[in-house]
C-alpha cells in the first residue's frame, strides 16, 4: 500500500465512528459524502431506494440542483425506468460497488436518455454530461435496493484503479452504514419476488405504449433500444439475428410515423409522463 493509499484508508477509518453516531440523523448522508471525499473527490451523489414493484424514492439529494426539480419528479415519475441503475436492481445484481460501464448495456452512453438534460437528472445544460458514475448497491431485501451513487461532472476524469480500490475497501461499510440508516424501509415489508424473471416486471411499463400499434415483440424491442441496446445486443437477448432486430427497428418506425431512435425516445418521454 503506497502513501496515498494508507493515507485515504486511515482517513475513511478515522470517519466510520462518526458515521455510526449519526445513524438515523438526516446529517448522516452528508458526513457519509465527506468521509468518502476523503478517498477521492467527487462532484454530485445520490441515494435511491428502489422497490420491485413500485417507483423510487429519492433519499438523499447531493445533486446541488444540478437540474431542475420537475425533472427529479418525471424521473420518479416514471424515466427511471430507463436508468441502467435501476434495471441493474431489478436483475438482482449481487451488493457491491459497480462502474455504471460495468452495468449498462453496450449504446447506453450514447443514447438519448444519458445526454438528455430534460430527462436526466444528474445533468443540465450547463454541466453536460457526467465523466463517471460509480454506484454502491446494496439489497435490503430481494425485492428491495439502495443504490448510492458518487459522480463526477463533465470535465473531471474517471475514477482511477487506485480511487475504485481504496472504495471498494470502503464498500462493505459503506454497504452495512445505508442498510442501517434505512433498514425501515424494509421492515413490515412482506417480499414480492415474484416467480417470473424480473425482466418481466420492466417489460410490463412499456406495454401500455403503442399498443395497438406495436406488436408485443416490437414492444419488448423498444424498451431494449430506450435503455441503451445495440442491435447486437438486442438480437443476442432475445436470440434473433441482428439484421431481423434492425428489419423490427424499422417496422417500429413506420409504423409510429418517425425516423429516429430520438424521435422513438421523444415520444416515448411523452407517453410515459402522460401516464403518471
Amino acid at each position: 500500500m503506497n502513501n496515498r493509499e494508507q493515507s485515504a484508508a486511515d482517513s475513511w477509518h478515522h470517519a466510520t465512528p462518526d458515521l455510526v453516531l449519526l445513524l438515523g440523523s438526516p446529517q448522516f448522508a452528508p458526513a457519509l459524502d465527506t468521509a468518502l471525499r476523503q478517498i477521492a473527490p467527487f462532484d454530485l451523489s445520490c441515494i435511491f431506494a428502489y422497490p420491485l414493484e413500485d417507483r423510487p424514492t429519492l433519499l438523499y439529494d447531493g445533486l446541488n440542483a444540478v437540474s431542475s426539480s420537475q425533472i427529479m419528479a418525471n424521473y420518479l415519475a416514471g424515466t427511471y425506468l430507463l436508468d441502467a441503475v435501476y434495471t441493474a436492481c431489478m436483475h438482482a445484481t449481487p451488493a457491491g460497488l459497480y462502474r455504471l460501464h460495468d452495468l449498462a448495456p453496450d449504446a447506453f452512453f450514447e443514447g438519448e436518455y444519458y445526454n438528455s438534460p430534460d430527462v436526466h437528472p444528474c445533468i443540465s445544460m450547463e454541466s453536460g454530461s457526467l465523466a463517471e458514475e460509480i454506484v454502491f448497491l446494496h439489497p435490503l431485501r430481494p425485492d428491495l435496493y439502495l443504490a448510492y451513487s458518487l459522480l463526477r461532472q463533465n470535465g473531471s476524469p474517471s475514477f482511477n484503479a487506485e480511487e475504485m480500490a481504496d472504495f471498494t475497501g470502503a464498500a462493505p461499510m459503506v454497504m452495512a452504514l445505508l442498510g442501517r440508516q434505512w433498514q425501515a424501509l424494509a421492515e413490515g415489508r412482506e417480499s414480492q419476488v415474484p416467480p417470473a424473471p424480473r425482466e418481466h416486471a420492466i417489460e410490463q411499463a412499456f406495454l401500455s405504449f403503442a399498443p395497438t400499434l406495436l406488436t408485443p415483440r416490437e414492444q419488448t424491442i423498444v424498451s431494449l433500444v430506450l435503455r441503451g441496446h445495440s442491435s447486437l445486443s438486442i438480437g443476442s437477448l432475445l436470440d434473433i439475428a441482428e439484421g431481423t432486430v434492425k428489419i423490427h427497428r424499422k417496422n417500429i418506425y413506420a409504423k409510429l410515423g418517425i425516423s429516429s431512435q430520438t424521435e422513438l425516445f421523444n415520444q416515448f418521454i411523452r407517453h410515459l409522463l402522460s401516464e403518471k
